[in-house]
């Protein structure tokens, strides 16, 4: 899977000079371990290489060479510590190219396929040219969909105008009497800085078919303005920190290549808010999808999830998912999805018991701006009915809007990670003053472009 070719090895070879000259060695000796490489000769090739680093025991060329012999011949150990010397010695890109093609290709000829992915992220930071970068990637790949162990990692920080999600109002009508609202339970503006990893491990499952099972965990902690502290002395960031952990499990019912491809997903979590106990959940959900990933593919979604509060058992939810969407990726790349869901929230609370129909609509550009910008944005209004309200008389409905746009730079990756900027608008009408909200987030954050 793994192969450096000779194509690759000579570039390395000429574009790394051998050094100034020792009598003990021929003046061709790189010319000749190219000859020798591209002959498959790695015996010679081998002898060759380690005469040259008897005199220069740090030459990046001849480690490479002996490096990709020692592979040839079943010694998977001794070529990754040669190539790990090439690239301790590795002085150019180039250099520390063909050092990490090499020592990828033995960490996963040494049943290290995790380590291999990481080094062949560093071969494509350091690829000389868009043709071998590319060749790259293919190998990363391939690994990767070789690999039962992946990880997945999200990391951002947010300003925003409502950490806290509170209100808008000043005061509220309680069976006709004003009350005003406790400065904490308004609107704060911090900052939001989220943390999370999930690390996944596919295996064949029911028939043979592709089964995955997942954990993952996520926090986001929150740092007050000062303008905030000032208007909630009280009130601390971490008042509103927000953790979760969970374990997932999938299965496909269906071949890949099914007209009409099925699918079942489970999960069970925790969650906490300000550092108490929030609630357990269980959720299963049921896919079925059709069509062309190339073209647009249509999705159908039936979910239920069971909500079990530890901070107050009246507020405990049943709730259901309906959900439509269609993605469609077009010639040019660009990619456009419409999604509708219909959801049912069944509980003791009036606060929580409520109705609600949610759509959506993104775009993203699949050409990057300039070579360096790409683009996405989304849309999505959602409408909920609840028939009562604690602090109203009359049944409530919310509307809630949200717009965001999305701006990557991939040519600022590191990697394969990337930057990214989001600017989210989100704003939500009610029909009880008290649930009015407005939030606006700038986002910045890292994600993979590969």
């Amino acid at each position: 899977m793994l192969r450096l070719s000779c194509a690759v090895l000579a570039f390395s070879l000429c574009a790394a000079p051998m050094q100034a000259q020792d009598l003990s060695v021929p003046n061709d000796a790189g010319r000749q371990l190219v000859r020798l490489a591209a002959n498959h000769d790695w015996a010679k090739a081998e002898a060759l290489a380690r005469e040259i680093l008897a005199v220069r025991p740090g030459d990046v060329s001849a480690l490479v060479v002996l490096a990709r012999a020692r592979r040839a011949m079943g010694d998977a150990a001794g070529a990754r510590e040669a190539a790990l010397r090439a690239d301790a010695n590795a002085r150019t890109d180039e250099e520390h190219y063909v050092a990490a093609i090499e020592i990828a290709a033995a960490s996963y000829d040494l049943e290290k396929p995790m380590i291999a992915q990481f080094w062949l992220r560093r071969a494509a930071q350091m690829a000389p040219s868009d043709a071998l970068r590319a060749r790259t990637l293919r190998n990363l790949q391939s690994v990767a969909a070789a690999t039962p162990w992946s990880l997945e990692g999200q990391f951002s920080i947010a300003p925003s105008s409502n950490v806290n999600h509170g209100s808008l109002a000043d005061t509220i009508d309680i069976g006709g009497l004003p009350f005003t609202l406790n400065p904490d339970a308004k609107a704060l503006a911090g900052v939001e800085i989220n943390l999370g990893l999930r690390a996944r491990y596919r295996f064949r499952g029911l028939n043979d078919l592709p089964a995955e099972a997942s954990f993952a965990a996520f926090t986001q902690q929150i740092a007050l303005s000062a303008s905030a502290q000032n208007k909630a002395p009280d009130a601390k960031g971490s008042d509103y920190a927000y953790d979760i952990v969970e374990l997932a499990l999938g299965q496909a019912l269906t071949d890949a290549s099914a007209p009409v491809r099925y699918r079942v997903d489970g999960a069970v979590g925790k969650a906490w808010y300000g550092g108490a106990e929030l609630s357990q959940y269980a959720r299963v959900a049921a896919h079925a999808q059709w069509g062309d990933a190339r073209r647009a593919v249509n999705t159908v979604t039936l979910q239920a999830e069971r909500q079990a509060r530890q901070d107050d058992p009246h507020r405990s939810a049943t709730i259901l998912n309906l959900g439509l969407r269609r993605d469609w990726r077009f010639a040019s790349g660009d990619a456009l999805a419409m999604a509708l869901r219909a959801q049912h929230t069944q509980s003791n609370s009036v606060e929580i018991d409520n109705d609600a129909l949610i759509g959506s609509l993104s775009y993203d550009f699949g050409t990057v701006l300039g070579g360096r910008l790409s683009l996405g944005s989304a849309v999505e209004i959602e409408h909920r009915r609840y028939d009562a309200s604690i602090y109203s008389n009359d049944t409530r409905r919310d509307w809630r809007h949200r717009l965001a746009l999305t701006m990557g730079f991939p040519k600022s990756g590191y990697y394969g990670f990337s930057p990214h900027v989001q600017v989210q608008i989100e704003k939500v009408d009610s029909t009880v003053d008290f649930y009015d909200q407005s939030d606006a987030t700038l986002l910045f954050g890292l994600r993979s472009v590969f």
